[in-house]
């Protein structure tokens, strides 16, 4: 099970400081759901300690520092290849 934070120090632009930390690691995913209950994607560009510098995907517009909640995902991003995606044209998540 994956642990929720609710300790998101700042949000400015499309950079959020999420404060106590434990385990997460340098380009690691995580899942941000805002208060709304609609999720974006981030990823850890910097630990220091028990602080995650994470860069939000989707950007930052209508996030409260107070009510966002962020889950570290334990795996940076994959994308699985085949044949059939020749051709095809995908955005950096892979959708």
């Amino acid at each position: 099970m994956l642990k929720e934070y609710r300790s998101v120090a700042e949000i400015v632009g499309p950079l959020m400081l999420v404060e106590n930390v434990a385990g997460v690691t340098y380009y690691e995913l995580a899942e941000i759901e805002l208060q709304d209950g609609s999720i974006r994607r981030g990823r850890v560009l910097e630990v220091d300690r028990d602080k995650a510098l994470v860069q939000i995907f989707e950007g930052s517009s209508g996030m409260n520092v107070t009510e966002t909640k962020v889950r570290f995902l334990g795996r940076g991003i994959e994308l699985p290849v085949s044949m059939d995606i020749l051709g095809r044209v995908f955005d950096g998540l892979g959708r």
